[in-house]
């Protein structure tokens, strides 16, 4: 299904206009809340809420007051939301399909400045946020790769490549001869394609309206009087809001288009929220496909992770016969090696030299053969390799398809049984009726719910009963503490600022609560181990990485979603 708004970079340019006059000055979330339903919200002060809607289905930019929203997966509560970061600048590029809204906290995040960027190209939309000092992706809306792009926490910002048509920032004599070299040498019919080709603002949209006559009768003075009406376009003010009642639905734009039936609307915000109410109850009854679509997303960045680490491997083809020399090698010089070497150096066959890795634990024909079971094992593994990158790509384009399907709001017969089959194996993480939860619930400013562990026991209940394996997990380093579950199902690390108060309140409660500064170590719950016969709350971790904060009772205080 298409979608339901049409954004070109007229009205993009309507709305950041729109924007600009509402939000600039005013105190906001550092963060946004991204929901399930492909929809991203912002609180600001005065009880409003900003709220993109990005489903394929909907695609509507709303600015609205309320005080409990709700989301498909989780409640926004905006009677008291953290508003520390303020809106310095709304902007869109001229000629372009993106909005960008600046924010600046104050010097919370190494200088505190982020942007917003909301990307409205066809079947592309997202929204992410960005640090504006190092231009790297802190979230987003869909993380993905796009077009040659990575979408992803953690990677650089590359925005669309821009559209480089004919701007109206000439003189008018030679945007005269530009238009007139275009368009005048070309039948009448083939102008709109042209037209929407090399002109600024020009789109599918607007280009039959923008000609009018000209894109029937091949006149020159036609062609001039059509050329006056889109350098007033490209080069004014947006001046006006409609709904105009196209072929594909209703569309909100900043002009009347001559042969479109429209209405006037208050403003372009105003007239997308007529359009929402007004939407067809299907769109509002989408429950199976936004419960599919984000597990459906996380196969297809496994596939791609795997096929990355395939080829990476393909790349080493041939370690095999390394370690088998390494070891012919070793076996014709064992002498030259003592027990309790970590590596001897020995002379190849070609009258070079090769330095073999040695286990200080083996004696050297030991070490020998341990390098030729390592090379019979690389071996099959290589052999393999060519099968395994094939199943891979595979999946990925079975998933891949099923994404798009999802966002359509279609839900292919297969899925749901092949999704059902993987939460099975997963670890319980929904509380039974009248149990007693071995954790406190808190909930970080960008919405993410956090588990602590109320006790040493509660502390295994919650990490090995009430944590899924892709959560995020934390605990203050080298002293007893609680461990805390920030739940985090998407690939790459979560957003900085709710990583930080997890951290806050893994340090807050451990026996370090009284130090200016405390580690706190974090990793995927999935890579924490029980070691046999440990003590309540004792466990082994890898593959951990290390944040640095100050505990807080304030944020404690601020982010508790239950009595304490």
């Amino acid at each position: 299904m298409s979608n339901p708004i049409r954004y070109d970079p007229l009205l993009v340019r309507a709305v950041s206009a729109e924007l600009r006059a509402a939000l600039q000055g005013r105190s906001v979330q550092p963060q946004p809340v991204f929901d399930r339903d492909i929809s991203c919200a912002l609180a600001l002060e005065g009880g409003l809420t900003l709220r993109f809607d990005l489903h394929p289905r909907r695609g509507w930019i709303t600015l609205a007051s309320t005080k409990v929203r709700e989301y498909e997966s989780t409640k926004v509560r905006d009677d008291d939301p953290d508003l520390s970061a303020r809106v310095v600048r709304v902007s869109a590029p001229v000629d372009e399909r993106l909005l960008r809204i600046d924010l600046h906290e104050g010097g919370r995040f190494r200088g505190g400045k982020r942007s917003l960027v909301v990307e409205l190209h066809t079947n592309q939309w997202n929204v992410l946020l960005i640090d504006s000092e190092n231009r790297r992706i802190v979230s987003a809306l869909r993380a993905r790769d796009a077009g040659g792009r990575s979408l992803k926490p953690g990677a650089f910002y590359h925005p669309p490549a821009p559209a480089r048509r004919i701007l109206p920032d000439r003189p008018r004599d030679e945007l005269w001869q530009a238009w007139i070299s275009a368009l005048g040498p070309l039948p009448p019919a083939d102008r709109p394609r042209e037209l929407v080709r090399r002109f600024a603002y020009a789109s599918p949209l607007n280009a039959a309206a923008l000609l009018d006559r000209a894109a029937q009768i091949d006149d020159t003075a036609l062609l001039e009087v059509a050329f006056e009406r889109w350098w007033e376009v490209a080069d004014g003010d947006d001046a006006g809001a409609f709904i105009l009642q196209t072929k594909a639905g209703p569309q909100p734009y900043p002009m009347a288009l001559d042969g479109v039936e429209s209405v006037r609307a208050p403003s372009i915000l105003a007239a997308m929220e007529t359009i929402a109410a007004a939407a067809p109850a299907e769109v509002e009854e989408e429950k199976a496909g936004p419960d599919l679509l984000a597990p459906a997303r996380r196969k297809v960045a496994g596939a791609e992770k795997r096929i990355e680490r395939l080829r990476e491997e393909m790349a080493g083809v041939g370690e095999a016969d390394r370690l088998r020399a390494q070891a012919d090698l070793l076996l014709a010089h064992l002498d030259w090696a003592e027990p309790g070497d970590a590596s001897v150096v020995l002379p190849d066959f070609d009258g070079g030299e090769v330095t073999v890795e040695l286990d200080p634990k083996l004696k050297p024909h030991e070490n020998a053969e341990r390098l030729y079971d390592e090379a019979r094992r690389r071996a099959r593994a290589e052999a393999r390799l060519p099968e395994l990158l094939e199943a891979a790509e595979k999946e990925l384009e079975r998933w891949s398809g099923a994404v798009e399907a999802l966002e359509r709001g279609e839900t292919p017969v297969w899925v749901e049984g092949a999704l059902r089959r993987v939460a099975s194996k997963e670890t319980r993480v929904t509380p039974q009726p009248g149990e007693r939860m071995p954790y406190r619930l808190y909930r970080t400013s960008g919405g993410i719910e956090v588990r602590v562990g109320r006790s040493s026991k509660d502390n295994d209940r919650l990490t090995f009963g009430h944590a899924a394996h892709a959560d995020v997990w934390l605990h203050a380093r080298s002293v007893p503490g609680s461990h805390v579950v920030l739940r985090w199902a998407e690939d790459g690390a979560p957003p900085a600022r709710d990583l930080e108060e997890a951290a806050v309140l893994a340090a807050f409660y451990s026996k370090a609560r009284t130090s200016g500064t405390v580690a706190v170590d974090w990793t995927r719950r999935k890579y924490v181990r029980k070691p046999r016969g440990a003590p309540p709350g004792r466990v082994s971790i890898m593959h951990a990485k290390t944040v640095f904060v100050a505990p807080d009772p304030a944020v404690e205080e601020r982010l508790r979603a239950e009595p304490g």
